[in-house]
């Protein structure tokens, strides 16, 4: 569901993502996040996420912690790939 989530404010954001991908963190030895992967054509860019802002998600609850951390990825994302 996050997959989507991203996909959708990456093109209201105007941003065309080639992939995006969620890694679960334990298998990272980080039980409580999980770690996002967005990329374009031109740029990777990865941020951790927290597993009760996934849920939230899920469940349907809101979630600005979340929104704002998924923007700001993004807004590095596409300022990466101008520069």
């Amino acid at each position: 569901m996050i997959e989507k989530y991203v996909y959708n404010l990456a093109a209201q954001m105007g941003i065309k993502l080639s992939e995006v991908s969620l890694t679960d963190g334990s298998n990272l030895g980080c039980k409580d996040v999980h770690l996002l992967n967005i990329s374009t054509e031109e740029a990777l860019v990865s941020t951790l996420l927290f597993r009760s802002d996934i849920m939230n998600l899920e469940t349907g609850n809101e979630c600005s912690r979340l929104e704002l951390k998924m923007r700001k990825t993004l807004l590095r994302l596409q300022n990466h790939e101008v520069g």
